[in-house]
């Protein structure tokens, strides 16, 4: 069903419990952000609004958003992500002063939240 959103536990959970073996709650390692990212649109929940955020496998990444583009005067943006330690960091080309930004992702049962190295916080949903 494409442009449904689904909560990433509906979707991935299955993928992240198998990357890590266990289903446990806790910080999400390198091996459980690749499953949840490589390959898929994820749509961040952030104060300014709703994010989907295409990650290729190859490090690439693109987005558009209509709150973005009020708010750093550019609607569609591309970059690239990468995984470090128990992180993943992107780096957009105009976005965020084209800062690298890191995030830490936890997982609670079936709840999945990002934390940013500046302070933001968030619920990620994968898109179909």
């Amino acid at each position: 069903m494409r442009g449904r959103v689904v909560k990433i536990s509906a979707l991935a959970a299955a993928g992240i419990a198998a990357a890590s073996g266990s289903a446990s709650a806790g910080q999400l390692g390198a091996a459980e952000l690749k499953v949840l990212l490589a390959g898929k649109t994820i749509s961040l929940s952030a104060p300014f609004g709703s994010l989907p955020i295409r990650y290729s496998p190859g490090g690439t990444m693109v987005a558009k958003s209509k709150a973005m583009g009020l708010f750093a005067g550019v609607s569609e943006d591309r970059g690239t992500w990468r995984i470090a330690g128990n992180r993943f960091c992107q780096r957009w080309t105009v976005w965020n002063g084209g800062k690298e930004q890191c995030f830490t992702v936890t997982r609670t049962g079936t709840t999945v939240r990002w934390v940013s190295n500046d302070g933001m916080t968030g619920t990620a949903y994968a898109m179909n």
